[in-house]
């Protein structure tokens, strides 16, 4: 049975919902999503500082999304009435209390991908504040870039803005694809 994405998606929106995505990713839609997040966590009177974190951690997520998610399998793209081309991914932002907000995305990744992500993530769970600024120092002036042209310094900077763990989850979708789940909290 394959992975319900659009239940994942659903299950990501619970609590008091900020901003949110499903579908396409482009770079329009960022900065329209960016745009409306900073306007209503201004608007509802968030500290400048709380309105920066989550605006550049936001950035970093959906900059992720956009140059490293796999195209979905063309059955998921058919079953939703999506094109072959859609770079579908969801993305939300959940406000949990005074200057807290939870950031979780969502895309579709090759299977042969997950252990090297699930690698990645635990590495930078595991380091403290001032070792993730020395990796991320390490990694941009080493050149050190994956098969998909990123050195992994977006989740390193997801990581260091934040202050907290990564949590992240894989949902099997088939023998070739998994969904992967990131969650960012902030605050």
């Amino acid at each position: 049975m394959k992975a319900d994405i659009h239940s994942l998606y659903e299950k990501s929106k619970k609590g008091d919902l900020v901003a949110t995505h499903e579908g396409d990713i482009n770079s329009d839609l960022i900065t329209k999503y960016l745009s409306g997040v900073e306007s209503s966590l201004s608007e509802a009177g968030e500290l400048g500082k709380i309105i920066r974190k989550v605006y550049n951690i936001l950035v970093e997520a959906l900059q992720n999304l956009f140059h490293h998610l796999e195209i979905p399998p063309k059955e998921y793209l058919d079953s939703v009435n999506l094109p072959e081309t859609c770079r579908y991914a969801f993305c939300t932002l959940i406000k949990e209390g005074k200057g807290s907000y939870k950031v979780t995305c969502g895309n579709f990744v090759s299977n042969k991908y997950i252990q090297f992500l699930r690698d990645r993530i635990e590495q930078l769970n595991y380091l403290s504040a001032a070792e993730l600024k020395e990796l991320y120092k390490r990694v941009l002036n080493n050149d050190e870039f994956s098969s998909k042209g990123g050195g992994g310094l977006g989740f390193i900077e997801m990581a260091r803005m934040s202050g907290q763990k990564l949590g992240y989850d894989f949902v099997k979708y088939d023998e070739s694809y998994s969904f992967f789940i990131l969650e960012i909290r902030i605050g």
